[in-house]
C-alpha cells in the first residue's frame, strides 16, 4: 500500500443529543511512520469478516439522498483529487447530516485514507474512536491517558476508485459495521448512498446451497462429490486470501477443466436460477465455506464435525440405517475412552 492523501476530521456529538459539531483539519496530515503502522492496522481490520458489498445507487449524485458520489465524481479525475482537504470536509459535513438526527448516536474520529494498491486506486472512509487508558508518567506515577481505540473497527468503507470511476465494476464499494447497533449501519449505509448492499457471509452460503445442490441432483458419488466441493472451495479460498471479489465464471471454469464443460455448463445454470439466485461476482466469507469441506451437527448430547473427505475412508454412513461408523479416532478422545472403560 502506497499512502496518497491522509487526513482527520473530528466529529463532537454526545449520544442524546440533537448537535454534532465538526471539527476539521486544515490541511492534510503527514504520512508519516505511526500513519503508515495505523493504515495497515486499519486495513487489517476491515478485511476480516463481515464484509457488505455494493455500488453507489446513483453514481454521479443527485439532490436526493447521499452527496458521496457527487463529491467524488466532482473532486476525483480517475488519478488525484484536485483538493483531498476541501473533498474530505464536504464528506464529513455529509456525515454529519446522516448523523445529528440518530440520537443514540456518538462521534467520533473520520479517518479518510486515499492509497494506491496494484496499480488501482482506493480511498478509505472510517469511523474511529477514542478510548480510556493508563500510562506511567517519567517518576512511575499513573496517569489517565485518551488513546485511539485500534482493536476493532466501528464503521469503515472502502471504495475502489479506479473501478467506480472506469464504471468498469459493479461492487466497487466495500464496507463493514463490526457489531454496531441496527440503527447505526443505517445512518452510514445511507450516507454511502448504497441502497441494497450484498452481505458477503450471505452471498457464500447462497454459493455453497448451490455447491451441495448440484451435488444431489447429478446423484454424485460421495468421492466425486467431495472432490467437487474442494475445488470450488479452493477457488473461493483463493480470492478471499487475495481480498478479492469471485467471479461465477471463474468457478465454471475450474469446474470445465477439472471436471468437464457439461458439468460446469449445469453448475452455471443451477447456481444462476432462482432457486439461489448467486450473484455474478461475490466477495468470498471463508467461514461460510466450512459446509463445503466439512459435516457437522449437534444435539443436546453430542457434537460432531469432521472433514468430508474421510466419508468411505475411516468414516462409513449407512443411508438405509442412518448409522455413523468411525475408525482411527484420535489420540486424545481414544484415551479418554480407554479410561472411562476401566472405570
Amino acid at each position: 500500500m502506497s499512502i496518497v492523501n491522509l487526513i482527520v476530521h473530528e466529529v463532537q456529538k454526545a449520544e442524546g443529543e440533537s448537535k454534532a459539531l465538526l471539527v476539521a483539519r486544515p490541511n492534510e496530515n503527514p504520512i508519516d511512520a505511526e500513519a503508515e503502522q495505523l493504515a495497515a492496522k486499519v486495513t487489517h481490520l476491515f478485511n476480516r469478516s463481515g464484509m457488505n458489498t455494493g455500488q453507489f445507487s446513483n453514481p454521479e449524485g443527485s439532490d436526493d439522498g447521499s452527496k458521496l458520489p457527487a463529491l467524488l465524481h466532482k473532486h476525483f479525475n480517475g488519478e488525484a483529487f484536485d483538493d483531498f482537504a476541501a473533498f474530505t470536509k464536504a464528506c464529513a459535513a455529509e456525515y454529519v447530516r446522516y448523523l445529528e438526527p440518530v440520537n443514540e448516536a456518538e462521534g467520533g474520529l473520520l479517518w479518510f485514507n486515499h492509497y494506491e494498491l496494484g496499480g488501482s486506486h482506493f480511498l478509505f472512509i472510517v469511523l474511529l474512536k477514542r478510548k480510556a487508558g493508563i500510562t506511567l508518567g517519567e517518576d512511575l506515577s499513573f496517569a489517565q491517558v485518551h488513546q485511539l481505540e485500534t482493536d476493532k473497527l466501528h464503521m469503515a468503507l472502502r471504495v475502489n476508485l479506479s473501478a467506480y470511476h472506469d464504471r468498469d465494476d459493479t461492487r466497487y464499494i466495500a464496507f463493514r459495521f463490526g457489531k454496531a447497533p441496527k440503527w447505526e449501519s443505517e445512518y452510514f449505509t445511507q450516507f454511502i448512498g448504497c441502497d441494497e448492499p450484498k452481505v458477503a457471509a450471505k452471498e457464500t452460503r447462497k454459493l455453497v446451497e448451490a455447491a451441495s445442490a448440484f451435488c444431489q441432483s447429478q446423484s454424485l458419488p460421495s468421492k466425486a462429490a467431495n472432490d467437487f466441493k474442494r475445488a470450488v472451495a479452493e477457488q473461493c479460498l483463493e480470492k478471499a486470501e487475495e481480498r478479492e471479489p469471485l467471479e461465477l465464471s471463474e468457478i465454471a471454469r475450474q469446474i470445465e477443466t477439472r471436471f468437464s464443460p457439461e458439468q460446469a455448463s449445469k453448475f452455471l445454470e443451477l447456481a444462476e436460477s432462482d432457486a439461489f439466485q448467486v450473484e455474478k461476482e461475490i466477495f468470498v466469507e471463508k467461514a461460510a465455506l466450512k459446509k463445503l469441506t466439512r459435516a457437522s451437527g449437534s444435539n443436546r448430547s453430542l457434537t460432531l464435525s469432521f472433514d468430508t473427505d474421510l466419508l468411505g475412508e475411516s468414516i462409513q454412513f449407512n443411508a438405509d440405517t442412518g448409522e455413523l461408523t468411525i475408525k482411527d479416532l484420535p489420540r486424545s478422545l481414544l484415551k479418554q475412552l480407554m479410561s472411562l472403560e476401566s472405570k
